[in-house]
């Protein structure tokens, strides 16, 4: 068997789609996860310091 033979065989097995399937989910899911946290720690951060958030003056 050659790799193109082992490649074509791979896609073409249901249970090995179905596993990569779960697994694209369940790493965008994890992504999700990661991207909530980063945000809710910047909000944090920005929350410790509110006299700072209003201070920000247009560039026109």
């Amino acid at each position: 068997m050659d790799y193109e033979t082992v490649l074509s065989e791979d896609s073409n097995n249901p249970r090995k789609q179905r596993r990569q399937m779960e697994e694209r989910k369940r790493m965008a899911f994890r992504r999700a996860i990661e991207d909530y946290r980063e945000s809710q720690a910047l909000q944090a951060q920005f929350c410790d310091f509110p006299e700072l958030l209003g201070q920000h003056k247009p560039l026109h």
